[in-house]
């Protein structure tokens, strides 16, 4: 009996050995490392900034409502300018354009810090440079996400390495607003923006050193960029023809539109609801990063395991319940515990759609797909704001959370009623697709 438990010891240990290896497979890639190293630092401090720019706005003027505007601001130009920065991806150099966004935001960053430190920061100027930052940030996302297969030796790990850059991104998450919580109730918002401002020396270094693979390159742009415009008409329009790609982009506008509210809202969360202080504030957002960081690495741990497009609904259901335990929850724990599945559920969404959407694209068009998919997951949150903001304010916040609840609810029930039909692939119907397995990374809504 002891030999056999013995035995069954070890093969657990092997099992988990090995689980641990194919989750963290593309770290084993100096260039993958070296780069998600580099973002994360930055990442840190740019959640740092977030979350002591929400609180100094709440504590300038008390009022939801003015967080939605700011937000609003920040959110406009992803709406407006992602589909841009997207192509501007696919016909320029990926490193070029991330030094150069990351420098402005190096430089937006610098302002701020100078603003409240000189006692100058109003809500006119901190719009206004949530206007720059999103401007910024509708270049960088669809470059950087576009950027991530081409860091690797293997397309093949794909799945893996979406899963760990998004991993990297959330636990970026779960560290900047617990460092922020501690560092504005001991030294104020002031210290959160200077280190955010350093924080973007370690993203330059990155993107500076990295790598691009050879086998990223695809020998369709050259001809694409022959007829720009041409090729931009096609490449719009046949996203919205493919199932496939369709049903991640309804999804995503639900999960944008709705899913994000209760985030939006979180520093009238802590006053209203749990009566806490930026300490709380700091304390939930982190449990917020760390369910994201869960979600992530349950996506890049399960690596090309089918069922991936359905986990993104049954995702979206278990989040919009989980808005309504923290719409009614007055009991702190419980509400770390709702924040925590909400990150996880979000963080699934995130990084499975994002998943799914890479390989629906030759590699020289990905930047162009990914600004479309990244202006339906960021660029309603204009919409998302206001919404927040204005039902916040008129309902209260615990009926613009149960608004928020059931519109999320209402999405992920036509997600799953719409791609009830498909596979994991870009354009197959069904698990024994061919057209699916053989053009899932050729040009299905490429």
């Amino acid at each position: 009996m002891f030999s056999t438990l013995l035995s069954a010891v070890r093969q657990l240990r092997g099992k988990v050995a090995r689980n641990f290896g194919q989750t963290f497979k593309s770290m084993k890639d100096p260039n993958f490392r070296n780069y998600s190293l580099g973002m994360f630092v930055s990442s840190c401090g740019t959640w740092m900034q977030s979350v002591a720019l929400s609180w100094l706005v709440y504590r300038l003027t008390g009022s939801a409502a003015a967080l939605g505007i700011v937000s609003f601001a920040n959110s406009l130009p992803l709406l407006l300018l992602t589909f841009v920065g997207g192509m501007a991806a696919d016909r320029f150099s990926k490193r070029k354009i991330l030094l150069i966004t990351n420098s402005i935001a190096m430089l937006q960053a610098l302002l701020l810090t100078f603003l409240v430190w000189s006692g100058h920061a109003t809500i006119g100027l901190v719009i206004a440079l949530s206007v720059l930052l999103g401007i910024v940030t509708a270049f960088e996302v669809p470059t950087r996400q576009s950027l991530v297969p081409m860091l690797i030796k293997d397309e093949k790990d794909i799945h893996n390495a979406i899963g760990l850059s998004s991993a990297t991104f959330h636990v970026s998450r779960m560290v900047g607003p617990a460092l922020a919580g501690l560092a504005i109730a001991r030294f104020g918002e002031l210290i959160c923006f200077a280190l955010n401002t350093v924080s973007f020396v370690a993203a330059l270094v990155a993107v500076w050193l990295v790598q691009v693979r050879d086998h990223a390159q695809d020998k369709t742009t050259t001809a694409n960029s022959a007829a720009p415009g041409k090729a931009t008409e096609t490449s719009f329009w046949q996203v919205f023809r493919n199932p496939g790609i369709m049903t991640l982009i309804i999804l995503a506008a639900f999960f944008s539109t709705f899913g994000m509210q209760y985030s939006l809202l979180m520093p009238v969360i802590v006053d209203k609801i749990l009566h806490g202080q930026s300490e709380q504030f700091g304390f939930m957002s982190a449990a917020g990063g760390l369910g994201s960081l869960i979600g992530a690495l349950v996506i890049a741990s399960l690596g090309e395991r089918k069922g991936l497009r359905r986990r993104l609904g049954l995702a979206a259901v278990v989040l919009s319940l989980s808005i309504v335990l923290l719409a009614y929850s007055k009991f702190f724990p419980l509400s770390v515990l709702a924040i925590m599945i909400c990150g996880a559920s979000l963080s699934m969404h995130w990084s499975g759609g994002n998943s799914l959407m890479q390989q629906c694209a030759e590699p020289g068009k990905r930047g162009r797909l990914m600004g479309i998919y990244t202006t339906f997951t960021l660029g309603m949150a204009p919409f998302t704001a206001l919404l927040a903001g204005w039902s916040a304010e008129h309902l209260g916040v615990v009926n613009a959370l149960l608004v928020a609840a059931g519109g999320m609810f209402c999405g992920a029930c036509l997600y799953l009623y719409k791609s009830r039909k498909l596979d994991d692939t870009c354009n197959g119907y069904g698990t024994g697709s061919k057209t699916g397995s053989k053009n899932g990374t050729g040009n299905g809504g490429a």
